[in-house]
This record gives structure tokens, sequence and C-alpha cells, in this order.
């Protein structure tokens, strides 16, 4: 089962995100436009039904609000950046190229959109204002990404006494927490380095510095 068949409540039904037609995918990534470049605040469901060539029932028809096109905008390209890293893994040779993989999808590509949205703020503080439940969703996808790239060394990492699960947990959030930190790209490569170098030695390599 994909990232995608994350469950999210939306009026009385359980709705699949892989079971949305591309109606409701199109409302969702124009909404996402829309607040980012105007804030969340300035946007009316009017205007987002205009971008999304529907009629403004049909976005209420799908979404009850706000917050739920922000949910699932926000759980949508959490699973788009697992599907990108499980395709980019595919093709990774050592610990080394998927730890890479992990930085450019979870890390610098976001890092680098953040730079660009100017109310992307807006978004993250409805974002950290979801329940628990939809918070829990959106974060273990992202965790299930950092499992993909974990994947094949689990075994070495238990026997060095390293739970994946607690790994993933701690990785999720120190790459949040890098993103916020960083001044620029280079300077987000530079704090992921030392995190790097550790990964790759617990996972059983020894090639050096972080590279995109």
């Amino acid at each position: 089962m994909s990232y995608l068949s994350n469950l999210f409540d939306k009026k009385t039904d359980l709705i699949y995100l892989n079971d949305m037609n591309d109606r409701d995918m199109n409302i969702i990534e124009a909404a996402f436009r829309l607040f980012a470049h105007y804030g969340v605040g300035k946007t009316s469901m009017t205007e987002i039904a205009s971008a999304s060539g529907v009629a403004r029932q049909t976005v209420y028809n799908a979404f009850d609000s706000k917050e739920d096109l922000i949910f699932a905008a926000l759980l949508h390209y959490a699973g788009k950046s697992r599907d990108d890293v499980e395709r980019d893994c595919a093709a990774a040779i050592d610990p080394a190229e998927r730890l890479d993989v992990m930085f450019r999808h979870l890390a610098a590509i976001p890092f680098e959109g953040m730079q660009t949205l100017p109310h992307l703020d807006e978004i993250l503080e409805v974002g950290a204002n979801l329940s628990d439940d939809r918070k829990a969703r959106i974060v273990e996808t992202y965790k299930a990404a950092i499992r993909i790239v974990l994947a094949p060394y689990e075994h070495r990492l238990a026997e060095r006494g390293i739970d994946p699960e607690k790994l993933s947990t701690f990785l999720k959030g120190m790459l949040t927490y890098l993103k916020r930190e960083a001044r620029d790209l280079e300077h987000l490569r530079e704090l992921f380095g030392p995190a790097r170098a550790m990964l790759i030695t617990c996972m059983g390599d020894r090639t050096a510095l972080p590279t995109e």
C-alpha cells in the first residue's frame, strides 16, 4: 500500500488521497499555491475555486475548510517526497548515496521551496495547529521515506544498538530543525554533514562529505 493510502477525515467519510480524482488534487494544489503566495487569511474559497476552474460549491463539497485543504496539501507533498525518495534509492548503491537522496528530497528541495514562498509561515502555523492525528499522519509519511533510506542497513544499525524506528523519528526532527536554521543551501549542507558522516559510519561505509 502506497503512502497515499493514509486516511483523513472529511465530513463523515474516510477518504484515501490516492482515490481522489484529478479535480480534487487540482483544488489542493491550487489552494496551496494561493495560500503560499497571498496568505491563508487573504485567500478565499471563491478564489481557490476560480484558480481550480471549478464552482465554489464544488470546493466545499470536497473540503470543509481551509484547514482541510492545508492538511490534504501537506500530506500530498509529504507523500510525493516519499515516492521521490523511493524512486531514487532504487539506484543508490551505498549508504552515502542513500543519505544524499534523503538530504535532497527531505531537506534541500523543501528548503529551496521555502525561500520562494512568502506566506509559507502561515501554512506551517495552520499545520502546527492540526489535530494530533493529522499531524501524526504527515510525520509518519516523512518517517516512512527515511525508513526506505535506512532499510538495507537496519540489521547493521540494530547490531550497534540503534533502533531504526527511533532513528527515523530523530532524523525527521533534525531535518526540520536544520531547514529552519540554515542561512542558505550551502549552509544547510554543512549543517547536515556531521550527521551524515556519523550515519555512514553506523551504516557501515566511509564515504566522506555530502553531495547533492
